[in-house]
């Protein structure tokens, strides 16, 4: 029922804006439009390749994130419109696209100060937590039970 509503509100949107070359809004709260979408979200995706090329070839990440920047750059090359790009990416509206991109290039400059590709053997972490098995359904005159179902655990 609500993809139906959805369906039809797109399609009354779609005829509107072919009377104008740009968006005149989102319909979505808090989320502008912006005029030259296509040329500043093929920038930032140019931006995060760029960025991602910076990494060291150990970190999965950089070429992970350059080889989906690089998608959907060819995306937007090969599409004239900002409907048609939204279409071809099928991941919502290009403002949100956007939005996202600048996020992963916030994630891209923490990446580059922690790098986490890098092995510390000297951070040696003690994951346990202190009376982690402690309460009542552990310490029982039966056994340790299950605290979902209150019975003992299944033996392995």
């Amino acid at each position: 029922m609500m993809l139906k509503g959805l369906r039809r509100l797109r399609l009354i949107r779609a005829p509107l804006r072919s009377f104008s070359s740009s968006k005149v809004e989102t319909g979505i709260t808090g989320l502008p439009a912006i005029e030259n979408a296509k040329e500043v979200y093929m920038a930032l995706l140019q931006k995060t390749i760029e960025e991602a090329d910076k990494l060291p070839s150990e970190a999965e990440y950089g070429d992970q994130i350059t080889r989906f920047a690089a998608h959907r750059l060819k995306m937007c090359e090969e599409n004239d419109t900002v409907e048609a790009i939204e279409d071809a990416i099928a991941a919502g509206e290009i403002e949100e696209l956007i939005d996202e991109s600048e996020h992963e290039l916030k994630v891209l400059e923490m990446m580059q100060v922690w790098k986490p590709w890098e092995e510390d053997t000297n951070a040696a972490v003690d994951w346990t937590v202190p009376d982690e098995w402690k309460g009542p359904y552990y310490d029982t005159p039966e056994g340790s039970m299950d605290p979902h179902t209150g019975t003992e655990p299944r033996k392995a």
